[in-house]
């Protein structure tokens, strides 16, 4: 079984003590989770099918993206990686 994390770098402010990456420019968002569906056809691969126990979504905040950002990101995952094992 395999964990699935997604980094979401956004953030309302940064804090002063976080070492992850993360940004408070929200402009490029749609283009972000678009290279993050990209990014998962490409890795697909690494993957067995029916492996995915538990998508971690994590990063900066995020609360931060839209609810259509954010269910367009899990369909997109969806259509990429088998997660009925969640």
């Amino acid at each position: 079984m395999a964990g699935l994390y997604v980094h979401i770098p956004l953030c309302k402010q940064r804090c002063i003590y976080c070492d992850f990456y993360s940004t408070t420019h929200s402009g490029w968002v749609d283009d972000y989770l678009s290279a993050l569906h990209k990014e998962a056809l490409h890795r697909s691969h690494e993957i067995e099918p029916h492996d995915i126990s538990t998508l971690y979504i994590g990063g900066g905040t995020p609360s931060q993206l839209t609810l259509p950002q954010l269910s367009l990101l899990v369909e997109e995952l969806r259509d990429v990686f088998d997660l009925s094992g969640l």
